[in-house]
């Protein structure tokens, strides 16, 4: 009996011992889970805090690309920064519109571009070649995720907004008009377009128009989403009455048949009333020797030694007069002016001659020249003086219809 009762004693100490580790190995595990849960939940934290900052930095980078021209064969893009935080441009991807072949390219750039900042030359250390001939769609993308993208050398990878006008479109004779031809970059992308570049095709249907100026500007350099490009050319248009010239505008490397052209018509002036019309010419450049040189009638700025360059065939009979003209600046020494009018080749009794100051100004409200419907007509401009240079000569005469 007292053998039983120790090795029961023995046997219930033994069962607190074991009890007391199996209630370590529970406490242990249940601490350790705790810990870990804990630690789980801030890193998940951590994590969606950093998420956040992310995205709010993501949305925060404002930048685009403000020119891309082609220096050495090589693209140089320019990036500007108008966000409150760094930009860093990571990648550049270039696609070739005009040759499928050619598969799209990825290159690394990793330029930083501070708040405020302009990044420039990007691409002309990059081992793709830019031709003039073809159109590419680059894209930049930032280490954020953030992309912007411009389309090169035109629209050609699909039709855009065109428009020509001809103001004005019926015109007598010997007049000029001027073509304005609009491209409104409209591309879905929202891409910008790049170095956009006029084609003028001009068919004659019995008129002919003779090119005075344009195009103006030769080209565009960048041309914004939703913006629009104005290329303008001033044409001389000879003919007689219901003859017509077109002019067909477009792009170079531009979408196959993405056109646009305008009539102008030469009509035939009838039933005038006989009101006097005051007509305004002149150059605003320099001119210099004493050679005698010529102004159009109506001048478009232009200024030519030959006198046939710049002559207008006025369409109906009247009368010339009240000759006002002047100088506005010289350079080298002092020099008259003197304005004339010439009617088919010869100089006539209209005309006046500026003093030797600057500014100054002339005037003839004596003497009248009658002309005819087929005369031709020119201003002259003659300097008194060599090694002076004049410059910005205007003036305005009176024309009474017959």
């Amino acid at each position: 009996m007292t053998k039983s009762n120790n090795n029961l004693k023995n046997r219930k100490g033994i069962s607190t011992v074991v009890g007391s580790v199996f209630f370590m190995i529970v406490f242990a595990s249940a601490v350790g889970y705790v810990t870990y849960s804990m630690n789980q939940i801030d890193k998940f934290g951590e994590a969606v805090i950093s998420k956040s900052q992310d995205d709010r930095n993501r949305q925060q980078e404002v930048f685009e690309i403000t020119s891309v021209t082609k220096d050495k064969n090589h693209f140089n893009i320019t990036v500007q920064n108008s966000g409150q935080i760094p930009v860093n441009i990571t990648r550049l991807w270039v696609q070739n519109r005009t040759d499928p072949s050619w598969p799209v390219s990825k290159f690394a750039v990793n330029q930083l571009v501070a708040p405020g900042q302009t990044l420039t030359k990007i691409g002309q250390n990059l081992p793709v070649m830019a031709m003039t001939t073809q159109a590419y769609d680059l894209t930049i993308a930032t280490e954020r995720g953030n992309t912007q993208e411009a389309l090169v050398n035109s629209a050609s990878a699909k039709p855009i907004y065109l428009q020509v006008f001809a103001l004005p479109e019926n015109l007598p004779t010997g007049f000029s008009t001027t073509v304005l031809f609009g491209v409104t970059n409209n591309m879905s992308n929202n891409a910008a377009l790049t170095n956009l570049q006029p084609n003028m095709t001009v068919t004659s249907f019995g008129a002919t128009a003779t090119l005075v100026s344009g195009p103006d500007p030769s080209q565009y350099l960048f041309l914004d989403k939703g913006d629009t490009a104005y290329f303008k050319w001033v044409y001389n248009v000879t003919g007689t009455s219901g003859q017509k010239v077109n002019f067909k505008t477009s792009l170079k490397n531009g979408y196959l048949n993405n056109v646009v052209s305008r009539n102008v018509t030469i009509n035939a002036i009838q039933g005038i009333p006989t009101t006097k019309t005051v007509m305004f010419g002149g150059f605003n450049g320099t001119t210099s020797g004493t050679t005698q040189k010529y102004m159009r009638i109506g001048g478009d700025s232009a200024i030519s030694s030959s006198i046939n360059a710049l002559n207008s065939t006025i369409p109906i009979s009247g009368t010339f007069k009240n000759l006002y003209a002047n100088k506005i600046t010289q350079s080298g020494g002092s020099t008259t002016v003197t304005i004339t009018l010439y009617k088919n080749g010869v100089a006539q009794t209209l005309t006046c001659v500026t003093p030797s100051s600057t500014p100054s100004s002339c005037s003839d409200t004596t003497h009248s020249v009658s002309v005819s419907a087929g005369d031709t007509l020119v201003m002259g401009v003659k300097l008194t003086s060599n090694g002076v240079t004049v410059g910005n000569v205007h003036y305005t005469l009176e024309f009474d219809p017959s």
